[in-house]
């Protein structure tokens, strides 16, 4: 994390460190990644630095911060869902908004790639943390219309939900590398129907009709 001086700096002036560095990890991964060369592209004094990050771990945890507060803003102004429909209308509209961002920025795919390939640890368990709290919140909202399961446990629900998240995130940040987004993008309405899969209700009699079939 930066220390808190970091964040009294004019808008305009962090960005621009927090661009250097993301430019920076994106292009060498963390271990990779040169606090120097961060400092120079900011055009910053090596003491003003560290006078607003303790190391090069600091610079990379608000890199990954500053990507994940920017996700949360893309869903802030979607309406509260009052039904199933509307919930799950809402997932996607989520899910088409960050997967625009993801694409607009090539840089984004490159750090989801250090994020799990190991980058750091105290910064992949506390933005862990910090997206299973969302998904809570999130399926709880969905159990409350009606468009989430409920007769399974809730923490079993938060699991699963974040195993299958964090899967297709990385297989994404991956492919990004190999695959044009012509053909990756079509996947986004895929990865809707398997969260829908996993999370919404069962109809009474599908486990049955499901085994039956497989006979």
């Amino acid at each position: 994390m930066p220390l808190p001086r970091f964040e009294n700096l004019p808008p305009e002036r962090r960005r621009a460190i927090l661009e250097a560095a993301a430019d920076e990890f994106a292009e060498h991964g963390f271990e990779g990644a040169s606090f120097n060369r961060i400092i120079a592209s900011a055009k910053i004094s090596k003491g003003a630095m560290y006078y607003y990050f303790a190391d090069k771990a600091d610079a990379y945890g608000a890199v990954m911060d500053d990507v994940f507060d920017r996700s949360e803003v893309l869903v802030q102004d979607i309406e509260t869902p009052t039904d199933a429909a509307s919930f799950w209308a809402a997932f996607e509209v989520g899910f088409a908004r960050i997967g625009a961002m993801l694409f607009s920025d090539p840089r984004l795919g490159a750090l989801a790639r250090t994020f799990y390939q190991g980058g750091v640890g105290a910064t992949y368990r506390r933005l862990m943390a910090r997206s299973t709290e969302w998904i809570q919140r999130l399926l709880v909202l969905g159990q409350s219309v009606g468009a989430v399961r409920s007769d399974v446990p809730v923490d079993l629900l938060i699991e699963a939900t974040m195993g299958m998240l964090v899967g297709m995130d990385r297989w994404f940040a991956e492919a990004m590398e190999r695959l044009p987004p012509e053909e990756l993008l079509p996947l986004g309405p895929k990865m809707l129907e398997l969260m829908q899969d996993l999370l919404a209700p069962r109809r009474e009699g599908a486990l049955e009709t499901n085994t039956s079939l497989a006979k």
